[in-house]
């Protein structure tokens, strides 16, 4: 179960979740604060190698096309999910500092 790590459905596009068609992206970015730590998430789960995966948005998905996805977002994490601005895309908001919590 990967939560909100990454899902299988673009959250960004309303179009794209009501049609639910299972398709890798990675976390949502309107609720993601600290990008290189989503990185670090995303690859030891791709690591896993899962049979079947579960996400936090989108439906589940399995077998040797769902890993292959999953490595693809785990090696090109920087180009395929992250956005090219926002307020944490720079500076990560951290619980250790308290900068999540502003």
């Amino acid at each position: 179960m990967a939560g909100d790590a990454f899902v299988t459905t673009n959250q960004e596009s309303v179009y794209a979740v009501a049609l639910q068609e299972p398709s890798m992206h990675g976390p949502p970015t309107y609720f993601t604060i600290d990008w290189p730590q989503a990185k670090t998430s995303v690859r030891r789960l791709a690591a896993l190698a899962p049979e079947r995966i579960v996400t936090g948005h989108g439906q589940a998905i399995g077998g040797a096309v769902a890993r292959e996805a999953l490595n693809v977002l785990a090696a090109d994490f920087d180009a395929i999910a992250v956005p090219e601005q926002g307020e944490y895309v720079r500076t990560a908001a951290r619980v250790e500092d308290g900068s999540a919590y502003r």
